[in-house]
């Protein structure tokens, strides 16, 4: 039986080396303008690995907010494998999110459609699987305007597995990231993968944001072979910037310790799976110089599954299990971190 504990974490954080193909990803797209701090909140949920659970969170954290009288948007945009409509029990309505990016519809209202939740609405994902790569950085960038001009209060992104710039940029709307975890190893691997191309993306933005060019200059040195062997980890990339230019290292370091993003660890079968979150959050601070927020673990109920194939939401139809309670306390952790600081913008 494999143990999951704090120096597994740490030696995987630590042996991981950044790869050829994470830096291709996340070093060929121009930045993103920021949301504005008056538009509805954003939330997106989203991970390294599919089947973790992400609709199930995004859905019931819909219903929640919906029932403190919040209007609340969920936005399907798992592009490959749509099925957040299945998880609340409705249809979905005719058109999708994919008929927006592709241009086909010009008004993003025109998707929205009724839950059976009062003041809970729906825009589902892809009707056909639509390649991810043939998303514009302009496509998305149209997707973040016309969701900052939508009367709700809360808008919920329930995003599709992936570390490709595309998938990256669209979690990175948000002013809230809430990624999910399973105890299993291949989550926890896909998930350093993912918060590493993350923090990569936002070393990549302040880059491309400064006018003197130097900072770009700067990491493109530390990329080079001079450097490669010593830079593994995005602490590295922070230390070695410092060397060259404390100034440069302290902006980079301020900017990417703005991160705003948790995780929740669902599914958990032993006491000892629920420890995983913490001992992830460690490692994010040892290792990326970040420090995210763990807000709790869900555990492994039959319920759960049940609901999925009866297509009856958790908190409507079993309110009263452990799973849907604690969402609910899952829930409490990010309005209350949310309550202690100042409003944000978007994670990009």
């Amino acid at each position: 039986m494999t143990v999951f504990n704090f120096d597994w974490i740490k030696k995987l954080f630590r042996d991981r080396e950044l790869e050829a193909e994470s830096r291709s990803e996340t070093y060929s797209f121009k930045p993103l303008p920021h949301v504005s701090f008056y538009g509805p909140a954003i939330w997106a949920v989203g991970g390294g690995k599919g089947g973790v659970g992400k609709s199930l969170i995004a859905s019931n954290i819909g219903i929640l907010l919906a029932r403190q009288g919040k209007d609340v948007l969920l936005v399907d945009a798992d592009l490959g494998a749509a099925n957040l409509h299945t998880f609340l029990g409705v249809d979905g309505g005719r058109l999708a999110l994919s008929s927006f990016l592709k241009e086909e519809v010009s008004d993003i209202r025109s998707l929205v459609v009724k839950t059976n939740v009062p003041g809970l609405d729906l825009i589902s994902g892809a009707k056909d699987s639509l390649d991810i790569a043939d998303i514009s950085t302009a496509k998305i960038a149209r997707l973040k305007d016309a969701l900052r001009k939508l009367e709700y209060d809360n808008i919920i992104l329930d995003i599709g597995p992936g570390t490709s710039s595309n998938l990256l940029d669209i979690f990175l709307m948000a002013s809230e990231g809430i990624i999910l975890s399973t105890p299993e190893p291949t989550a926890i691997e896909n998930n350093y993968r993912y918060l590493k191309c993350l923090f990569l993306r936002r070393i990549k933005t302040v880059a491309d944001q400064q006018e003197d060019g130097q900072l770009k200059d700067m990491l493109q040195r530390i990329f080079s072979e001079k450097w490669t062997q010593r830079v593994k980890t995005v602490s590295d990339i922070l230390g070695t910037l410092d060397e060259l230019d404390s100034s440069q290292g302290s902006m980079l370091r301020e900017y990417i310790g703005s991160t705003n993003i948790s995780m929740i660890v669902n599914q958990a079968r032993r006491p000892e799976d629920s420890e995983i979150g913490n001992s992830i959050r460690r490692a994010c601070s040892d290792y990326f110089g970040v420090n995210i927020c763990y807000l709790g673990s869900i555990g492994y109920e039959e319920t759960v599954a049940e609901s999925i194939r009866l297509r009856r939401p958790l908190l409507v139809h079993y309110p009263e299990t452990r799973a849907a309670r604690s969402i609910a306390s899952c829930l409490n952790e990010i309005l209350k971190k949310g309550a202690s600081r100042e409003p944000a913008g978007a994670l990009l």
